[in-house]
């Protein structure tokens, strides 16, 4: 078993951090319809004839497209004829073939109108002219349905609107039930960030959706000035917002071609014309990668140091670049969930976290947010950003005051609610539930690592129990009779349903409910043998949803080979466990009686 774990783990690190480019990084995620289509716009002038720069692109959109005239967030090429592509369960998230199906629709009557070197003749039957008519059919159909309460994908409120304008340019006008409130949220996002788009002062975050702004005349919004704030070519690593810039931009960018060109041929379409919505995404999927694998303790100090002190060097790179703070790429505007996966992997490589500098830059009225103009908190952001702060040696005046005010809010979050806790970054309820359970046991057997008050510890350590046997009680409850668990994807949700138990461990059970726990982690793990070899799940949520071969093999990895006999212990050394144990063991007597009487 050992060998095994070891040449999967050896083979993961070999794929994510052997192909690291030091001038772009690595990214992983899988293609998006919706950037793609937008890709498929540039034109670049040469010797006065204007062509399309990258037709693989157009082919790529015509060649996704449904039979009911829709488009679904992803395609995969090699899977064309395969009726999972039309199948409901392909895309939980509405907006996930709402916006993909805008902008081909609206990326259709571009080429319609300019075919330029293109040759309509040549193209795919059907027509362009039967598959315009059909995704305008199809998309009034899932604009009635939509109801954007639902929704948390990324800058979903001014991109939906944008399109709506693009599209009605072309004489297509869509009226749904949620169109006012839609335009009215819009309105007063505008309201507050255009004396700064005037003033070509854009937020970094904001122009991820450059595209949302694809229409506006230069006086509202001067596309130059965007120039100056490109990263080795990219807008925001946004091949869509990188596709708009150039397309208006008054003078030719070959820095951003180049990009462009490189999410084409480097990005998971591997040259046949598709784009994922963020490209290169470094540190993100290396730190979700290296920071599981080190908390779960498959990859020891021992283990691969050459390959340790890349990602180690990476976050000082990226640090430098930043104000100290770490975005999941180079370069690119920091982020709370980044950032503290950043400190946990420094903490568990033996060198010294920042969690100090993140709650500085980070923190607001009851939790940490996860950008500077975010409008919702991120409840699992906040998760790792706990699990960053107690394995954070370093001691500051506020670190037991900043850990009551964000354990408070992770656990209030839980309470009130069936057990199902959805977060804004994935679509599972499961992948929530597992960073609540890794921070919170954490939290129990380290209290005295922050220097808590008696009293303040206390309450907090009830708290999280009563939320950890909530996570307990409903992981378990929810487990399917084939072993797996979730509705969206089931390969990765039981892979996350399984490191929950994994680190519930810890709790001090009963013979019965550990007993419980155990033929649930068999069965869990009998299940996800069975799921081996399946594309990766499109669970994390961007402008549309996304999966990442990456993350996928290093929640699998974990949930298959970590230690199940004895409980979890992660962080640099053993923790002095005897004041914070009496206190657990208090309260636990304390919620056992309630268990007992529910």
């Amino acid at each position: 078993m050992k060998n095994d774990s070891q040449a999967r783990i050896d083979a993961l690190l070999a794929d994510l951090l052997d192909g690291y480019n030091h001038q772009y990084g690595l990214g992983a995620m899988t293609c998006s319809v919706y950037d793609t289509a937008w890709v498929a716009n540039v034109v670049k002038t040469v010797a006065g004839v204007p062509q399309y720069l990258f037709p693989s692109a157009f082919s790529f959109v015509l060649d996704a497209q449904l039979p009911d005239g829709s488009w679904n967030a992803h395609y995969y090429p090699e899977d064309a004829n395969q009726s999972i592509l039309a199948s409901p369960n392909a895309s939980q998230n509405l907006l996930d073939s709402i916006l993909p199906t805008m902008a081909a629709l609206y990326t259709l009557n571009v080429h319609a109108a300019s075919p330029h070197q293109l040759q309509p003749a040549r193209f795919p039957a059907p027509s362009l002219h039967i598959r315009t008519a059909r995704a305008a059919a199809s998309l009034e159909k899932m604009l009635h349905k939509w109801r954007i309460d639902t929704c948390n994908a990324v800058g979903f409120e001014v991109l939906v609107p944008a399109l709506l304008d693009l599209l009605g340019a072309q004489g297509f006008t869509f009226e749904f039930p949620d169109r006012p409130r839609l335009l009215k949220i819009r309105a007063a996002k505008i309201q507050r960030v255009q004396p700064l788009l005037s003033h070509g002062k854009a937020p970094m975050t904001l122009l991820h959706s450059l595209e949302a702004f694809h229409d506006w005349n230069i006086k509202a919004f001067d596309i130059e000035s965007v120039k100056d704030r490109l990263v080795r070519g990219s807008v925001m690593a946004s091949p869509a917002a990188t596709a708009s810039y150039l397309i208006k931009s008054p003078t030719w960018d070959d820095e951003a071609e180049a990009y462009l060109r490189l999410a084409i041929e480097c990005g998971e379409g591997r040259g046949k014309g598709g784009v994922p919505s963020a490209w290169p995404s470094t540190n993100f999927e290396t730190l979700w990668v290296t920071s599981t694998l080190l908390e779960f303790g498959l990859w020891t100090q021992s283990d691969g140091e050459a390959r340790r002190e890349l990602v180690c060097r990476t976050v000082n790179e990226s640090r430098r670049m930043a104000r100290g703070l770490v975005g999941f790429c180079p370069g690119i505007e920091p982020d709370l969930d980044d950032s503290a996966k950043a400190s946990i992997v420094l903490s568990l490589s033996g060198k010294p976290g920042f969690s100090e500098c993140i709650v500085k830059n980070f923190e607001a009225t009851k939790c940490l947010k996860t950008y500077q103009a975010e409008r919702d908190p991120s409840i699992s952001a906040n998760c790792n950003a706990l699990l960053g702060i107690i394995l954070d040696q370093d001691d500051y005046p506020s670190k037991a005051d900043i850990v009551g005010k964000i354990t408070n809010f992770i656990c209030d979050s839980w309470t009130g609610t069936d057990g199902s806790v959805n977060d804004k970054w994935n679509l599972s309820p499961y992948y929530t539930t597992m960073v609540m359970a890794r921070a919170l046991t954490e939290l129990l057997y380290k209290p005295d690592a922050v220097k808590l008050p008696p009293v303040t510890s206390q309450s907090l350590i009830e708290k999280a129990l009563f939320v950890l046997f909530g996570c307990l009680k409903r992981t378990l409850h929810s487990q399917k009779p084939d072993g797996s668990w979730g509705d969206v994807g089931a390969r990765e949700e039981t892979s996350y349903a399984i490191l929950t138990l994994v680190s519930l461990r810890s709790l001090p059970l009963t013979q019965s409910m550990r007993k419980e726990m155990s033929d649930a982690l068999q069965k869990g793990r009998e299940a996800l043998a069975s799921l081996e070899g399946r594309k990766p799940e499109h669970l994390w949520i961007e402008k549309v949803s996304y999966g990442s071969k990456f993350l996928a093999e290093t929640y699998v990895v974990a949930a298959m080979f970590t230690s199940l006999n004895n409980p979890v212990d992660i962080g640099l050394h053993k923790p002095e466990r005897s004041r914070g144990l009496k206190r657990k063991q208090t309260a636990h007597a304390s919620m056992s009686k309630r268990l007992r009487k529910s």
